[in-house]
């Protein structure tokens, strides 16, 4: 008989997974034991995502309008998030703004166009931040590092050399997407006429894992909807091929995604999941919600605090209960 030599170091990984795959599960045993968690849980992402600035540096921002339509002005905003580093975005503003809007931050996923994208209502992401804005959010659409205004030169250090730099260096892509986005929460509470209390996160692929991260480590965020995303480290990272920029040093090893999801507890949280998504499969998406209930009844949260929706298309965003249900939460007392 043969031997199959690669196969066995194939069963080797597998093996791997099976015993080194989420160490540190989200407890519900007490209310004391989840708080514990949530804390231990916190401190171990934020060391997962790397050193942070110590200081936060003023935003010398600039500012222009580009359109004006009959619901809401479009500007393009330009920002410092840390020494030397600026972002782009777009910020929309209703034009019957409230004296207390609520504020979003949508975040697009991996691809070129960035920005523009939220805004298109032809593309996947159905011109969420749009309709956020029609809405009456002020809603604060960035370019995520490599997309858009933000997307790197044809260079040695290009996408994959900055991952892998970054990693060898003790740092992730990750964590500098995530400052840069704290820092435009920090821009976003800022703003005249939003309301620093009724803040959301929402976003696609890329933009629905930031959104999670985010959540999980800024409690300031009121309400979060990840799209595409959140499903499980064991069907997606650990099955297939996924951009490397999400390969963080031992994440699976602590946590499966249904536990990165509790650290948003007992705050509202959605998800957007297409069945046709090959990429995120949304019966894990499903599964995880179903999980996740006994940690906002141990709070003694509403259903409506944990929601999904299931939508008939793929690796996209449908917005037709997520939008309504985020505006809801944003909105209510």
């Amino acid at each position: 008989m043969d031997t199959d030599y690669a196969q066995q170091t194939i069963d080797l990984y597998h093996s791997l997974v099976d015993n080194s795959l989420r160490q540190m599960p989200f407890d519900v045993s007490s209310m004391a034991a989840f708080q514990k968690w949530q804390r231990k849980a916190r401190r171990q992402v934020g060391q997962i995502l790397g050193p942070m600035p110590q200081e936060k540096v003023d935003f010398q921002l600039q500012r222009e309008v580009v359109l004006e339509t009959d619901s809401y002005t479009q500007e393009r905003l330009v920002y410092f998030t840390r020494p030397g580093l600026q972002a782009t975005a777009y910020l929309l503003t209703p034009r019957k703004i409230s004296s207390s809007a609520p504020g979003v931050l949508a975040l697009h996923g991996h691809g070129s166009e960035g920005k523009d994208g939220v805004i298109d209502p032809g593309s996947i992401y159905s011109g969420f931040a749009r309709r956020l804005a029609e809405a009456g959010c002020v809603v604060l659409a960035p370019d995520q590092i490599g997309s858009g205004e933000r997307r790197l030169k044809a260079d040695k250090v290009d996408y994959s050399v900055l991952i892998h730099g970054l990693n060898m260096l003790g740092h992730t892509l990750i964590g500098v997407r995530y400052w840069d986005l704290v820092r435009a929460l920090d821009l976003l509470e800022g703003l005249e006429g939003v309301d620093r209390k009724r803040i959301g996160v929402m976003g696609l692929s890329l933009g629905g894992e930031m959104t999670l991260f985010l959540s999980a480590l800024q409690s300031r965020v009121k309400a979060s909807v990840v799209c595409g995303y959140l499903t499980s480290h064991r069907n997606t990272f650990l099955g297939e091929h996924h951009c490397t920029c999400g390969y963080l040093p031992s994440l699976a090893r602590y946590f499966e995604h249904v536990d990165l999801a509790a650290l948003l507890v007992p705050r509202p949280l959605f998800l957007d999941s297409g069945k046709k998504d090959s990429s995120f499969p949304w019966t894990d998406a499903n599964a995880l919600v179903k999980e996740l209930r006994a940690a906002y009844r141990l709070h003694d949260k509403p259903s409506s605090h944990l929601g999904i929706e299931i939508h008939d298309g793929g690796h996209s965003i449908a917005g037709k209960k997520s939008i309504p249900w985020l505006v809801r939460r944003l909105k209510e007392d």
